[in-house]
């Protein structure tokens, strides 16, 4: 695969992390400096359909002896259901990037070999998020030392990507939750379900629920999943779907009535839903 080809943003990385029916309002490229790109695309999903949760992934391809082609893929926590989309983005950096350093150097103290492709996911903080916000606002009227400042907020991602890899996130390094051995840390993981079950119709954000019980964004999502064996977005949409069969169950309510009340903002999207989580669609649960 050429450098070219992977520059270019495919269709494969928007249905990696929103499925395959991802719509959106087309593909922007920003040219952060030599040798870094910036490109994302405005998802139009409803927020308030089968939201995913923030996540990042750093992707490395060694393109040729002494050749290293990488890219950041982001997709940040979509907060506002006022909007009808949200961003997804990568971070290119091209091999000439890393021509600017010796070989050995650049080979040096990295968790993954240089001689293979590797996929790894990682955590991004609050400092990363903010600057990969600031990256992705329009401005092509920069002078010289804004420039600047976004060729270092760029290279700040990646180091922040590349350090997840050594240095694990605080959440990351307690054993088996072991802060879930505070009572008030499980009632507040213990609230958080009784929040999303209380707004199925409406589902919360991962953000509205942390601030809400006044926990970590980071430990709430780790505390949920080892108390509830799902992530918060796979538990709400499996109690959405579950609510859902009871009501079409009922006989009171037309399949379109049903999506709406759970919240879906359309029928089909609904019907997809419905047949990943209950393995098949709503006409056949009534057959």
């Amino acid at each position: 695969m050429t450098t070219e080809g992977m520059a270019r943003p495919k269709a494969e990385f928007l249905q990696r992390f929103l499925g395959d029916e991802t719509v959106t309002a087309g593909v922007s490229s920003v040219t952060i400096s030599a040798g870094i790109q910036l490109h994302y695309a405005d998802v139009l999903l409803c927020p308030t359909e089968d939201e995913p949760e923030e996540m990042a992934y750093l992707h490395f391809y060694p393109v040729a002896d002494g050749n290293y082609y990488l890219q950041l893929s982001f997709l940040p926590e979509c907060n506002s259901k006022a909007n009808e989309s949200y961003r997804v983005a990568q971070l290119v950096f091209h091999p000439s990037f890393f021509e600017q350093w010796p070989e050995g150097l650049v080979c040096g103290k990295q968790p993954f070999r240089f001689d293979r492709c590797t996929e790894q996911a990682f955590t991004l903080n609050g400092q990363g998020r903010d600057m990969l916000e600031a990256l992705m606002k329009e401005n092509t009227n920069l002078d010289f030392i804004q420039s600047l400042r976004r060729q270092e907020m760029a290279i700040s991602l990646l180091r922040f990507a590349l350090e997840a890899f050594l240095v694990p996130d605080e959440a990351n390094k307690l054993p088996a939750c072991s802060f879930l051995s505070n009572n008030s840390e499980r009632d507040k993981v213990l609230e958080t379900q009784r929040l999303i079950m209380e707004h199925l119709d409406h589902p919360m954000t991962i953000r509205e629920l942390s601030r809400e019980v006044a926990m970590n964004e980071c430990y709430l999502k780790k505390g949920f999943k080892a108390m509830f064996g799902k992530t918060i977005h796979e538990y709400q949409q499996f109690q959405r779907i579950e609510r859902a069969k009871e009501l079409l169950l009922e006989g009171n309510c037309s399949i379109n009535e049903v999506a709406f009340k759970m919240g879906f903002g359309s029928a089909s999207h609904f019907s997809t839903s419905f047949k990943k989580i209950a393995g098949m669609k709503p006409c056949e649960l009534l057959r």
